[in-house]
């Protein structure tokens, strides 16, 4: 045998192990992945019902506001109906081009708690949410600031836990993980606990609240801050967070690199979000994420290698149990391995799932759910490679190493 032979042989036996040792690292991964699904969720726990001080903090609520006209008006009602003594609600009209701005002065004339500020020109140099959440800390004066979105919806209670809990913590931002989702259609409920698991790998609760680990994270739907904390590190205000896409994220990050203290606490039975109705909806709001995500981090072509290994992860196991079954070859650890990494994707989609009240069935799809995951990430690949960039109500966010612009 020749050496160009040998080179061959050496070659044909390494490709036939590989589906082997990729199955062996996908046991490893999935057994990971539920270990951190469990984690995660034993460590969620709802706020504390901790009594309120007798002269209590004044919360300023800042809501961002981009055509919101099918959702506007549940948030702002069940903002008014907070059971907290002191707050305003200020809504900042970052340009609507709908009914939105209608919608916003009929709440001005029946509330005098309702204030709107309309933003016509994005600055150049920011993004368009972070811009609207920094005008509105410039025109409140609340000790206390609190962060929503236009597609919530409050129980009345929310604000008086929440305060009270991060007063008895001392917390410096307190948001929520586990909010109660509308899942519309079939892709959010295939897909969200995929979400949840890929945040479980980075980070839990007890590891957000930790001062000495550099875990950090806020959902945008729920951030209660103190101003003094937010004027401290200079918030969006400062350099680095103008142009930030991910403004729950960067924020988190920044608040714990100046030694802030962050919390996060179960939102269940508290807050209610209805986004992403309609598969481009869910689409554009994923890339979104994901594209600012791998900018921040200087790994934006990770997706396209990621993307792969995610549809490899969810087509591989449920391959070989159909080869085994319909083929009558069954490769008794292969076949083990495949059942491992099935069962354990589907035991992390499970306890989100729960969360979520979703049905058993649909913990049944975690294998679909990874391969849409490496679908969307290939996209964002190519949005990257194009410098097309990430689409989000109208706005082209295009954010490439050394360039930095919102359209």
């Amino acid at each position: 045998m020749n050496s160009g032979q040998t080179v061959t042989s050496t070659w044909r036996n390494a490709l036939r192990y590989l589906p082997f040792v990729a199955l062996a690292v996908s046991a490893l991964v999935a057994l990971w992945q539920s270990y951190r699904a469990h984690r995660t969720v034993r460590e969620t726990h709802p706020p504390a019902e901790l009594n309120l001080p007798k002269t209590v903090p004044h919360v300023s609520i800042i809501v961002p506001v981009r055509n919101e006209e099918a959702t506007i008006d549940v948030c702002v009602a069940s903002l008014l109906r907070q059971d907290y003594p002191d707050f305003d609600v200020t809504l900042i009209d970052d340009g609507s081009s709908d009914a939105t701005p209608h919608l916003l002065a009929a709440w001005v004339r029946r509330d005098q708690r309702v204030q709107v500020h309309r933003v016509d020109q994005l600055p150049d140099g920011w993004a368009g949410k972070s811009h609207a959440l920094h005008t509105g800390v410039t025109l409140t004066c609340g000790e206390w600031l609190l962060f929503t979105d236009a597609d919530t919806c409050h129980a009345p209670q929310t604000l008086r836990l929440m305060v009270g809990h991060a007063l008895g913590q001392q917390d410096d931002l307190l948001s929520t993980r586990m909010t109660l989702m509308t899942l519309s259609g079939p892709f959010m409920p295939l897909f969200m606990s995929i979400t949840e698991i890929l945040l479980a790998h980075r980070m839990t609760p007890a590891e957000v609240r930790n001062p000495a680990s550099s875990c950090a994270f806020a959902f945008g739907q729920y951030i209660l801050l103190r101003r003094a904390a937010y004027l401290a590190t200079g918030g969006y205000a400062a350099a680095n967070m103008h142009m930030t896409s991910i403004e729950d994220l960067a924020l988190a990050i920044h608040f714990k690199q100046h030694r802030q203290r962050i919390e996060l606490v179960n939102g269940r039975g508290l807050i209610t979000n209805r986004q992403w109705t309609t598969w481009k909806s869910f689409r554009q709001g994923w890339e979104r994420g994901t594209y600012g995500e791998l900018i921040r981090s200087h790994i934006p072509l990770v997706s396209l290698p990621g993307g792969l290994a995610f549809i490899a992860y969810g087509l591989l196991p449920p391959a070989v149990l159909l080869h085994a079954l319909y083929a009558g070859k069954v490769r008794r650890f292969s076949t083990l391995l495949a059942g491992i990494v099935l069962l354990a994707q589907i035991d992390a989609k499970r306890c989100f799932d729960r969360e979520y009240d979703l049905a058993f069935p649909w913990s049944l799809g975690a294998s679909v759910g990874w391969v849409t995951c490496g679908i969307l990430l290939l996209d964002v690949g190519r949005l990257m490679l194009t410098g097309r960039g990430a689409n989000w109500k109208g706005r082209q966010l295009v954010l490439f190493p050394g360039v930095s612009s919102v359209v």
